[in-house]
């Protein structure tokens, strides 16, 4: 006879490494590439990854916006604020001509994507909400891309830039953590085999599952339960996974 042990329910402030055999379920939904846009960027403009220069960064900035344009502009329609909504969409919009801008016009754009990219990290540092926060995590990536790309063509540095973005993908992976809970289904079995059932939610919509077997004897304190492959579902699907991956190449490059 199968019975279901009441849900734990954990607040996963950071992943328990332990490693188990388990079945985690497909995520649902994988960010998008030009979420990603950051590291090849940076990688082109202060030489990881073999580098390549302005023009290798301009056109890594000028296709992923080209590409996935009217996505980018969804997410930027999402924005609450009404300043950061405008100068990003600005910057998403005209960095495709940024050779071919008249001076009057470019040291204005690039001002302005600069300001935006410091504007959109304090931003998600003020907004209430999880989903935006997650949306404008999505966006800083393409923001400082395009103010680092500006900046390099005028012959300016872009480390403090590099740093900005950086500092925000902490903030990302500090305030997008998922809270996870766990069932057990177990038999009335000699071997006292169970099975359990991981559950992680970051907000409705976004969650990562994940199954395996564990062995518990009655009257023993509860086995710890991993809940790093669930966790690692929801990451895929939002801003913090993106966080997570570059921050280690950014910081190489940084240096």
């Amino acid at each position: 006879m199968k019975r279901r042990l009441t849900t734990s329910i954990v607040s996963a402030v950071a992943a328990i490494a332990i490693t188990v055999g388990g079945t985690a379920r497909p995520v649902q939904a994988a960010v998008p590439a030009w979420v990603t846009v950051a590291v090849p960027v940076v990688q082109a403009l202060l030489g990881g990854g073999g580098g390549g220069g302005l023009d290798q960064a301009k056109r890594e900035i000028i296709a992923a916006v080209e590409n996935s344009k009217q996505e980018i502009l969804d997410h930027i329609d999402a924005i609450a604020a009404a300043d950061v909504e405008a100068c990003t969409q600005a910057a998403v919009a005209k960095i495709a001509q940024i050779d071919s801008m008249p001076g009057s016009l470019l040291g204005p754009f690039i001002n302005g994507a600069v300001d935006c990219a410091y504007l959109s990290t304090s931003y998600f540092h003020a907004v209430q909400g999880l989903p935006a926060a997650d949306n404008i995590g999505k966006l800083i990536g393409v923001i400082h891309s395009i103010a680092m790309v500006g900046f390099a063509k005028y012959g300016l540095p872009t480390t403090a830039l590099l740093d900005n973005l950086i500092g925000g993908y902490h903030a990302v992976v500090a305030r997008l953590v998922p809270s996870c809970s766990h069932d057990w289904m177990f038999d009335d079995n000699p071997r006292h085999i169970y099975e359990v059932t991981v559950t992680c939610q970051l907000y409705p919509g976004v969650v990562g599952t994940d199954t395996m077997l564990k062995g518990w004897l009655p009257g023993r304190p509860e086995p710890a339960i991993p809940y790093t492959r669930a966790m690692a579902n929801v990451d895929a699907q939002t801003s913090r996974g993106v966080a997570i991956g570059a921050l280690p190449q950014l910081q190489a490059v940084r240096g």
